[in-house]
């Protein structure tokens, strides 16, 4: 099995954790709270372009999939700055078309699985979204093979299945709370489920920086 994951989800699996669902939801808000506006901003720019492009289902369909995951990882980076007291711009929520072919891979192989269990019932839909909650960042931030990322963050949130439920309960209740004030809370709800999935992620698995980011293999 240790061939498949890393070394620390290995260790963290075999010796297990701390999860603090409380403190990833109250540290991400803390956070984020002085950067609601360029971040709601952004996500309002990216639904508008979306759903601008869905008009055209043919096209925006395969637009929407192919940029998705390098969103997804501009997300993450950006929040990362926010968390280091780095400043940060419109510019930062596109860094992650730098990884463009990694982020896409990891967004279209948890995509897959997601539709699949949403053919069988929502509730193994939300299963796969629940065990690969930790899939992005890994391949963002540990700069991972995809499959390696999967694998690690299912072996790392089974080990604390119970607890990882709470937390992804918790951010899909916040993002219907979105919803219910008339979609425009999504603006927020979004950049906060990202944040907290990064809270949990840097408190638990914790970031080895890559020493040659330009030089290193992905899918290795």
């Amino acid at each position: 099995m240790q061939q498949n994951i890393t070394n620390k989800a290995y260790l963290l699996s075999k010796n297990g954790y701390f999860f603090n669902v409380n403190s990833y939801i109250s540290k991400a808000w803390e956070t984020m709270k002085p950067h609601w506006l360029i971040f709601s901003s952004f996500t309002a720019v990216y639904i508008a372009i979306l759903t601008l492009l869905l008009r055209t289902p043919e096209i925006g369909q395969i637009v929407q999939m192919l940029i998705s995951g390098p969103i997804t990882a501009g997300y993450y980076l950006t929040i990362h700055r926010v968390f280091n007291n780095e400043p940060i711009s419109f510019e930062n929520f596109l860094d992650g078309f730098k990884i463009f072919l990694p982020s896409l891979v990891v967004s279209l192989v948890v995509g897959l699985f997601t539709t699949a269990g949403l053919i069988l019932f929502i509730i193994p839909a939300f299963f796969f979204m629940l065990i690969y909650l930790f899939a992005m960042p890994l391949v963002v931030f540990d700069k991972i093979y995809f499959w390696t990322a999967m694998e690690s963050s299912r072996v790392i949130i089974l080990k604390r299945f119970k607890e990882a439920l709470i937390l992804g309960i918790a951010i899909l209740g916040i993002n219907i709370l979105g919803v219910l004030a008339f979609g425009l809370g999504l603006l927020f709800t979004i950049p906060l489920s990202y944040a907290i999935i990064y809270s949990a992620y840097m408190d638990i698995y914790g970031l080895e920086e890559v020493e040659d980011e330009n030089n290193f293999n992905y899918f290795k």
